[in-house]
């Protein structure tokens, strides 16, 4: 009888581990694993090595069938929380953007705020099948194209309007850079974090930063007051 746990076995040394950089299967041999190829009638003359291959065949072809079953339940599931919004040319719609600037120390500080909505704004065009063009305000620097999923409808009358940041890129991201540094401290590992302000944001938004990489992110940014007290 193929005993499935050998099938654990391979897939746990062959697969990726990002501690060590590789498989667990080229740490001890020195060389990739070997594919897992699918038997072949007559390709043995061992009976018993026939049944086995069989039998791991059978399984893997199980399995394969389960995962699909699942990936469709899980399909499914989430489609029951999919709203299919449709807007017309004049609806006016809030616009769903997050304020963070990508690719610096202000994305890991601030991508689990929520996103916030601006608007509301009127829809001008629908462009293709799921995405809307929007009457955005003169000299706004975003694109005035959105996916559906970004907007939400009004409803009723008298919503208080909340105006588009006029610092958003192309991209649709807020730039944001330290504006002040409020006082510092040393965290449970022993690395000296400083208490930014950013501009463009709150104070309420304020945040607490790794020097280093604030340093790296920002290497014009000047520190020395801040830092001298705490010997750093």
């Amino acid at each position: 009888m193929f005993c499935i746990r050998s099938l654990g076995q391979l897939w746990y040394n062959t697969s990726y581990h990002t501690a060590i950089g590789t498989t667990l299967f080229k740490v001890v041999y020195g060389r990739e694993a070997p594919d897992l190829l699918r038997f072949e009638e007559g390709s043995t003359a061992n009976f018993e090595l026939e049944t086995m291959l069989k039998e791991r065949d059978a399984i893997l072809a199980e399995l394969k069938e389960q995962l699909v079953v699942a990936q469709a339940r899980m399909k499914n599931n989430a489609d029951k929380h999919r709203r299919e919004l449709d807007f017309t040319v004049g609806d006016m719609v809030f616009l769903k953007l997050k304020p963070y600037r990508q690719h610096s120390v202000a994305k890991r500080l601030y991508q689990k705020l929520a996103a916030r909505y601006y608007g509301p704004f009127e829809v001008l065009d629908r462009i293709g099948a799921v995405a809307y063009q929007l009457k955005l305000p003169a000299g706004s620097k975003i694109h005035s194209v959105f996916h559906v999923s970004q907007l939400k409808p009004v409803l009723g009358i008298g919503h208080q309007v909340s105006a588009l940041p006029t610092h958003f890129t192309e991209e649709k991201d807020l730039l944001v850079e330290p504006r002040e540094v409020m006082e510092t401290r040393y965290d449970n590992d022993g690395h000296l974090e400083a208490l930014v302000c950013w501009t463009n944001l709150e104070d309420h938004e304020r945040s607490w930063v790794r020097v280093s990489e604030l340093l790296r992110q920002f290497p014009h940014l000047s520190l020395e007051d801040k830092l001298r007290c705490t010997g750093y």
